[in-house]
């Protein structure tokens, strides 16, 4: 019997430590092109321009935009990575708690200072981000079932 990959947006399964790089530097790389086109289109009038002019009209747009900009990233994160990191939450099994993972996750969906200029909400999302490096390392980092599955399978 051969094993049927996940679809692409599918959160079933797992998926071993090199797939989730692999993965995860690929679907970054479309959400790149996907922000790249976004801007292309929105500065297209600007391209003939001088760089002054077209980081004064960037600059003023992304602080005027900066919630539209954090929900597009948001979007995109939910589609493309999210998928992703339950399929090697599941792969890592009992070696990162489930509540650690909603902490990487919750993390990852809090805006920019720019969204929430507040002391209060700016101190929670750096608060978040150090605690999110703990599971963002065992994710990345730390072999699964599919490793032990292998070097099991390779021992006589």
């Amino acid at each position: 019997m051969t094993k049927e990959k996940p679809s692409f947006f599918s959160f079933d399964g797992e998926m071993g430590r090199i797939d989730y790089w692999g993965s995860a530097i690929f679907r970054s790389f479309i959400g790149g092109l996907i922000f790249f086109v976004c801007f292309a289109l929105i500065f297209r009038g600007y391209f003939s321009s001088s760089y002054e002019e077209l980081s004064t009209a960037i600059t003023q747009w992304s602080s005027d935009h900066a919630v539209r900009v954090w929900l597009l990233a948001e979007i995109l994160y939910i589609f493309l990575l999210l998928p992703i990191t339950w399929r090697r939450w599941r792969d890592l099994g009992p070696r990162l708690k489930k509540n650690w993972l909603y902490i990487s996750v919750v993390s990852s969906l809090m805006p920019g200072y720019e969204v929430f200029p507040f002391v209060g909400m700016q101190s929670l999302i750096i608060t978040l981000g150090i605690l999110a490096i703990y599971p963002n390392f065992k994710l990345f980092f730390w072999p699964g079932k599919q490793y032990a599955s292998l070097r099991h399978s390779k021992q006589p």
